[in-house]
């Protein structure tokens, strides 16, 4: 289990440290920033982060069809990660994604397996503490053409410690 945690944190920030440093103009950039003018570079981390609503803070006008599922705090690895996570019924999922397509600058789903899941997760600055998150949808196990009776799950990922 330990060993499955610390493989999963070394290719999070695997793709969270190259996303940072990358140049940030250009049009195929993985990390959006969401705020409207000028604003200083992202905080990668915040030792007083809690669970709260990380989306209805990046956008008040979010649509009803994201609902609060859960809220996981780790307290162990080099970044101590909060993980909130919402619910999407299959019948809104389409929408849902087309909304986070313009608002987050999402890609494709694809269908792996036995579920459908976002390739590349997307990071993103909220306008209102200037913080990274890491931010993806994907679907729970289901058949390829049972979307609409599929829960999708929109989970984003914010950092409180950094410790090397």
């Amino acid at each position: 289990m330990i060993l499955k945690r610390v493989i999963l944190l070394l290719c999070l920030l695997l793709a969270v440290i190259p996303s940072v440093f990358a140049d940030n103009s250009t049009k195929n950039s993985p990390l959006i920033n969401l705020a409207d003018g000028n604003q200083t570079e992202p905080l990668l981390f915040d030792p007083n982060l809690t669970c709260r609503d990380f989306f209805l803070e990046i956008d008040a006008n979010a649509p009803d069809y994201f609902q609060y599922h859960d809220c996981q705090i780790q307290d162990e690895g080099q970044t101590w990660p909060i993980t909130v996570i919402y619910k999407v019924d299959g019948k809104y999922a389409k929408q849902a994604h087309q909304y986070l397509i313009k608002t987050m600058g999402m890609g494709d789903l694809k269908y792996l397996c036995c579920y459908w899941e976002q390739q590349n997760p997307v990071m993103i600055v909220n306008p209102k503490d200037n913080l990274l998150y890491e931010v993806s949808f994907s679907s729970g196990e289901t058949l390829k053409r049972d979307w609409d009776e599929t829960t999708f799950y929109l989970t984003i990922t914010g950092f409180r410690k950094y410790d090397i």
